[in-house]
């Protein structure tokens, strides 16, 4: 971050919690254009903040710390909930951890006090850290559990409030450090930017005796469901007979966004011996020559299996598929966001792969680590980053249509997202958007094509910068 200006931090501080707080201040930093420099003690006069006990010198920015964060991330224990204090920034109710009752900020002449503790807060989202303590308690592979999350708890799930802190020290740099102040932009000028991705599931859904036995359940519930059955029935026989084409569709999604000018990031399964035909495509050399036509010269990430997130030979073995019949593979995504965080993410190191985007809830739209930025994640047990980026996943398909998760129509959905895009573009942030290719299906998925084709309309009448993960991946690295 050499093109950024420096900033010098104080940290006065345990030893073994060092580390963390030097990991949050430094994805602040990142999010805010500054380049930190961290001094260690109990002074240093030319020092911009200072992070520590109540010290009575003038810094221009401090941030409460009252001894109890260092002791608390070396036990396995949650924060209890009942401790938990909410403050209204900006319009929204955002949580702190370890902080003081009252307002957030104290004011002085040329100085700004936190009263709110931002740093042990921000690594409690960012970890996921009642997740990791949860998993003690229980199996910890699948996909996790967004009702037992604090955000659920609490009503903050759509609500990035690492983001907001971030926000937070970038009001109280406007007050006593306004040289600091920079423009958060995107791709030069963008003033946020939207990620795009698609998991292609099924090359073709409607293969393998899928078209029959839709068609007989259709039958067998005509009585029940008279309309609907109708309308698939009849829809099915036309479309899935007389137009489907899975390689025409995925041409036409990609022809649609370079002319939207936009760039997406293609997720392809490595697996080949799942258990529903249907996702084998891989190994059926047509429909691979087919996806490397398709994709020449587009981004293609591993759909890593359920086993891949938890068994690094596994991993292997669906990168080298992937890479051995010619797709460059950088990035990862886990088939149903099954997902350890402290496990994964070793894994996916150990891989030498460079970023992932699997960290979202699956019930939910919103920011399952509290954060919409690129970030790199915390190794809770070496105390350190772990090298590859998250990407986070913010909004996905079937989370707003599943009956299971926010059970959506499209219009209320358009209006959801709509939201997040005005949100991102209030911080200068990023919002992620995965579609799957099956939900451009007419009969099956009727209007939520539209949904996202409108939903990027939106986002480019608002200058985002919408692209690839690897883009963005690009992007932020050059930053760090």
């Amino acid at each position: 971050m050499d093109k950024y200006p420096n900033i010098i931090i104080l940290l006065n501080l345990p030893a073994e919690y060092l580390p963390k707080a030097e990991f949050v201040l430094r994805t602040y930093c990142y999010v805010l254009r500054l380049n930190p420099q961290f001094v260690y003690g109990k002074h240093y006069e030319a020092a911009h903040l200072y992070y520590g006990p109540y010290s009575g010198r003038d810094y221009p920015i401090k941030i409460h710390y009252d001894g109890r964060p260092a002791g608390f991330f070396e036990q396995r224990e949650l924060y209890p909930l009942d401790q938990v204090n909410f403050r209204l920034f900006k319009k929204e109710y955002i949580p702190f951890l370890f902080s003081q009752t009252g307002e957030i900020f104290s004011f002085q002449p040329d100085s700004v006090m936190f009263r709110k503790d931002i740093v042990a807060s921000g690594f409690y989202f960012l970890t996921c850290w009642h997740e990791y303590i949860l998993g003690f308690h229980g199996e910890r592979r699948g996909r996790v559990d967004f009702r037992q999350s604090l955000q659920y708890r609490w009503d903050f799930t759509e609500v990035p409030v690492v983001d907001v802190y971030c926000q937070m020290l970038l009001f109280a740099m406007g007050i006593s450090l306004p040289q600091f102040i920079r423009e958060i932009n995107w791709s030069v000028s963008s003033r946020f930017s939207i990620s795009l991705s698609h998991d292609i599931d099924y090359w073709d859904f409607w293969a393998a005796g899928q078209k029959q036995e839709v068609f007989k359940y259709n039958l067998h519930t005509f009585f029940k469901r008279p309309v609907t059955a109708t309308y698939k029935i009849l829809g099915h026989t036309l479309h899935k007979n007389l137009i489907h084409d899975p390689q025409r569709q995925a041409r036409w999604i990609l022809n649609k966004e370079a002319k939207l000018g936009v760039n997406s990031t293609w997720f392809i399964f490595g697996k080949d011996d799942y258990e529903d035909p249907r996702q084998n495509y891989i190994s059926d050399p047509g429909i691979r020559a087919r996806l490397l036509q398709n994709l020449d010269g587009r981004e293609v990430g591993l759909h890593g299996s359920p086993e891949s997130a938890y068994n690094p030979a596994a991993l292997a073995r669906e990168l080298d598929l992937l890479r051995s019949h010619g797709f460059n593979v950088n990035g990862y995504r886990s088939h149903y966001l099954n997902f350890d965080y402290q496990k994964s993410f070793q894994i996916l190191e150990e891989a030498g792969l460079l970023y992932d985007s699997t960290l979202g809830y699956w019930e939910n739209v919103g920011f399952r680590a509290g954060i919409s930025f690129p970030f790199f994640p915390f190794n809770i047990a070496q105390n350190r980053p772990f090298r590859v980026l998250e990407i986070p996943l913010i909004v996905m398909d079937t989370t707003l249509y599943s009956k299971k998760a926010m059970d959506l129509r499209p219009q209320s959905a358009l209006r959801a997202v709509k939201r997040l895009i005005d949100m991102a573009e209030k911080y200068q942030s990023h919002l992620s958007l995965l579609w799957h290719n099956t939900s451009f299906d007419p009969i099956d998925y009727p209007l939520w094509s539209g949904v996202y084709w409108s939903i990027l309309r939106y986002a480019i009448a608002r200058r985002a910068w919408i692209t690839s993960l690897n883009n963005i991946y690009a992007e932020w690295v050059n930053k760090s």
